[in-house]
């Protein structure tokens, strides 16, 4: 079979198209939400139904934007990042009031007030001295 080079580019640029959208597709994903301060929160103890551990409240400082709650479930991965700015696993507990984190989301927030997202991951930035 023999190609024109009409076909022949075409076929490039498909080609060219998969490995761009593979490369984003795969590259690490920038927070949603990035560097912005808790001022408030709730927990929980999840059950057969709910499985909410608890709720941040949270202010971006640098942006002038509104107040949005974020929803930590059982499944959201949280990580608090070391002296070294590694990423360590951690758990809810150190999300406390007046820490700074970044927020990685699914879905879009809620039409409420204020406006709820789930988080899928949340990390806490280390303090800067």
């Amino acid at each position: 079979m023999k190609l024109s080079p009409l076909q022949m580019i075409i076929i490039l640029v498909v080609l060219a198209g998969f490995v761009i959208g593979t490369y984003y597709a795969t590259m690490d994903q920038l927070p949603d939400i990035s560097d912005v301060k808790v001022i408030g929160n709730t927990t929980g103890s999840p059950t057969l139904t709910n499985n909410t551990l608890g709720t941040f409240y949270i202010t971006d400082e640098t942006n002038k934007t509104s107040n949005m709650s974020i929803i930590v479930r059982n499944d959201t991965k949280i990580f608090i990042e070391n002296k070294d700015n590694k990423q360590v696993e951690a758990n809810i507990s150190a999300i406390k009031t007046g820490s700074r984190i970044d927020v990685y989301t699914v879905g879009d927030p809620t039409n409420t007030i204020p406006p709820q997202i789930r988080a899928e991951k949340v990390v806490v930035k280390r303090n800067k001295k």
